[in-house]
């Protein structure tokens, strides 16, 4: 990667900015409680990508520490600037994400726990981790991605949720087309991010129908967006009738507003893209 130009396809300052601005919605629109476990959820999602050290993993001394003190620093690009050097200097992906990212966001999840952080600067940091691995997107997807089985789409019912009416009808409106998509009712958060985590999906549709599932979707995004760093992700679902913005504020793609659309917005993501 030495010399690699740094183009949007590298780091994607778009993803960057819109990062930036789902978190902000965030803080404005969701109590504190689910800000935080926003921030929880990025430093745990990153910190157990590596759980002991590995061969070919070579951080030099310092950097992870300098990287954690950036993030929670007063200067917004700071983070961002260590991470861009390495990328310059020629890091392979499994320094820079199981290196740099996970063993920033350990730190963080480990001041935390220690008490030597605070709620506030571990958000601030996390928040700053989450942009900077969006950003990355491009260039870290070989790496997530890596021996997963392609898949179309995946059509899932936030935690929580029970009316599956709507989420069944849609599966069956998609597979009348013949695309032979997953869908996963009744999961719990974890699993729901586990199984995801075995399939490279181009699209996936998460429906919502409570107005009390807003933080459970933005949490829920947040994990997906680590996991399938290139999925284009929807929100459907009686939601948008509470909350018209719910996509923007979880930070998803786009929002699906009425269930017979959603063959045709599933057909531009999957026969298009």
């Amino acid at each position: 990667m030495a010399h690699l130009p740094l183009d949007d396809q590298v780091f994607d300052r778009s993803e960057y900015d819109r990062a930036a601005r789902q978190l902000r919605f965030a803080k404005r629109v969701l109590p504190e409680d689910s800000v935080s476990l926003l921030a929880q959820e990025v430093v745990r999602r990153l910190a157990f990508r590596l759980v002991r050290p590995s061969k070919g993993i070579s951080v030099p001394p310092g950097e992870v520490e300098a990287l954690c003190a950036a993030l929670l620093s007063d200067d917004e690009l700071a983070g961002e600037r260590i991470i861009l050097k390495a990328l310059r200097g020629g890091a392979d992906l499994d320094t820079l994400y199981l290196g740099y990212i996970a063993g920033a966001a350990r730190r963080l999840g480990q001041m935390w726990e220690d008490d030597t952080a605070s709620f506030v600067e571990v958000t601030l940091g996390s928040g700053r981790l989450y942009r900077i691995i969006r950003a990355l997107r491009h260039t870290l997807a070989p790496k997530i991605l890596d021996g997963r089985e392609d898949r179309p789409a995946l059509l899932a019912l936030v935690p929580g949720e029970s009316h599956t009416i709507g989420i069944e009808i849609a599966t069956d409106l998609v597979r009348h087309q013949g695309w032979d998509v997953d869908v996963a009712l009744e999961l719990s958060h974890d699993a729901l991010v586990h199984h995801s985590e075995t399939r490279n999906y181009r699209a996936i549709v998460l429906v919502a129908n409570s107005d009390n599932m807003l933080a459970v979707l933005s949490r829920l995004v947040v994990a997906l967006r680590i996991t399938q760093p290139l999925a284009q992700i929807m929100v459907a679902g009686s939601i948008l009738d509470h909350f018209p913005r719910a996509a923007d504020i979880a930070g998803a793609d786009g929002a699906i507003t009425r269930l017979e659309s959603v063959v045709d917005t599933l057909r531009d993501i999957i026969a298009d893209g």
